[in-house]
């Protein structure tokens, strides 16, 4: 078994694809969450900066230091790395006025910043700047009345001021953040994995293993084996159910073998039996042909008065009754093979009813003949055949003694219909099933295992080997014969025969 398809493989991959799915999801969702927060730290220190400088820039406007604004701010930045650029610019047209950098006074001040400014947005925003991230905070600085002494009252705003905190230590703390945790998934996820690897190897591949070493064992023929059963979760139970499978396929086979045995031994029997009745058959015809020769020349010189003469006829009767018996055991002992040929079921079985007519209307049995001429060529030995026909109807309107009717119908049957009715493989794909079912008395259950059985009849008449000889015949055709009845309400007898292809 490829270790790609197994179940084991499977199932160890889809659990190690749960895991390291959660697992993924918690660390990338604890990355976020710290990178959140770190963020807002900076977001608050440019909160807190920048409420510093524009409390010390108000001290120095209300001292009259304004002149020492640029010198406090530049002392700003270089006392406090993490702030990058504190500035201040004009309310109406954006250009900067103080600046740590003194190369951007008079500058435009950043459109992002402007637009903050205009909306009144006064909360800390993260701003991007050539691959660098900032915390920016945009506060104006409010025209108060103790500014009135020197400034007009009539403007509101004297100036804006725009501080922006550098991330670049919470980047660096997130990246290494980010490294730490992804470093500790990829541990944990080997770490699982080997748990899972040496887990599944131990619940789950041996018992599994274990089992599939028995069953390969059985699939060889070795029915003594059997597999651990002993615990409480699904193996265990698995094994003890395949377990009690194999006691019964090894009582099973024991059955067939015992059977196969006395089969052998009857057919070996029967074998030696025909021999037996073959041999006596030829040696019994031969005296009863002259036997029979010599009655008929005395029969046909007594006069029709003669009082001997129902006598001889009788013995003529009885001569020609042990003829039949003697054909019969020939036939069954030494069945001819079949000569195959396409012929028309309807043909062969009008032949067949055109010498049982009289015997039909003596027993005052109508027959229902329904084998219509739609029914497709088959491969057979029409003499054969005719035989098999006439022997099963002949036993159906024996078995009609007060009258009845016989009705004889086809139908078109695939193999595994006829596999479930005959209760055994067969080859073909399409058979024709042939019914004769008649009204007749019925056979009870204890003789029905027995009436393909050779020498077997309840009739006063007869060899007994009927049924036998066309069941042989049917089964050199590649069919079978199949018999359904109920005491008092009739029997079904069905020939199959095999639907082969012609040409």
């Amino acid at each position: 078994m490829k270790i790609l398809g197994s179940v084991r493989f499977k199932l160890l991959f889809i659990s190690l694809l749960v895991v390291f799915a959660i697992t993924t999801l918690i660390v990338w969702s604890d990355i976020e969450d710290t990178k959140a927060r770190l963020i807002n730290v900076q977001k608050e220190k440019a909160v807190l900066l920048s409420d510093i400088i524009k409390q010390s820039i108000m001290i120095l406007m209300l001292e009259n230091k304004w002149k020492e604004l640029q010198s406090q701010i530049e002392d700003f930045t270089r006392n406090n790395p993490e702030l990058k650029e504190v500035r201040i610019f004009h309310p109406v047209s954006g250009r900067i006025i103080v600046s740590n950098e003194r190369e951007d006074v008079g500058k435009k001040i950043y459109k992002k910043d402007w637009d903050r400014f205009i909306r009144q947005e006064h909360s800390p925003f993260v701003i991007k700047k050539d691959d660098n991230i900032f915390a920016t905070r945009v506060t104006p600085i409010e025209n108060r009345p103790e500014c009135h002494r020197c400034h007009s009252p009539k403007e509101k705003i004297r100036g804006v001021l725009d501080v922006e905190v550098s991330l670049a230590v919470a980047q660096q703390s997130i990246k290494e953040l980010t490294y730490r945790h992804f470093a500790g998934l990829v541990m944990g996820f080997v770490m699982i994995s080997l748990i899972f690897m040496v887990g599944g190897e131990r619940l789950i591949n041996r018992p599994l293993r274990d089992l599939m070493g028995v069953m390969k064992k059985v699939e060889t023929g070795d029915l003594s084996v059997r597999a651990n059963d002993k615990g409480k979760d699904e193996f265990a139970y698995l094994s003890g159910v395949f377990n009690t499978m194999i006691e019964k396929l090894e009582a099973t086979r024991k059955e067939i073998e015992l059977c196969h045995m006395q089969q052998m031994e009857k057919t070996s029997k029967l074998a030696s039996l025909g021999e037996i009745v073959s041999g006596i058959a030829h040696e019994i015809k031969n005296p009863l042909a002259g036997i029979s020769c010599a009655v008929q020349v005395f029969h046909s010189e007594l006069s029709e008065d003669d009082s001997r003469r129902p006598i001889i006829t009788e013995v003529l009767n009885q001569v020609n009754r042990l003829d039949r018996i003697v054909k019969d055991l020939l036939s069954y002992a030494k069945p001819k093979p079949p000569m195959f040929a396409p012929s028309r079921l309807n043909d062969v079985m009008e032949k067949a009813l055109f010498f049982v007519y009289p015997e039909a209307k003596k027993q005052n049995v109508i027959i229902d003949n329904q084998v219509g001429e739609d029914v497709p060529e088959i491969l057979m030995d029409s003499d054969q055949m005719q035989q098999v026909f006439l022997n099963t109807i002949i036993n159906a309107i024996h078995a009609m003694p007060n009258g009845g009717i016989l009705t004889i119908s086809a139908l078109k049957k695939d193999g595994q219909e006829v596999q479930d009715e005959i209760k055994r493989p067969v080859q073909d794909e399409k058979f024709i099933a042939v019914n004769f079912h008649d009204t007749g008395k019925g056979i009870s259950p204890e003789d029905l295992a027995y009436i393909f059985e050779p020498f077997f009849t309840k009739k006063t008449k007869g060899t007994g080997l009927g049924l036998s000889i066309s069941r042989k015949i049917v089964q050199e055709h590649g069919g079978d014969i199949g018999v359904q009845s109920e005491v008092g309400k009739g029997s079904v007898f069905t020939v199959y025969l095999p639907i082969k292809k012609i040409g």
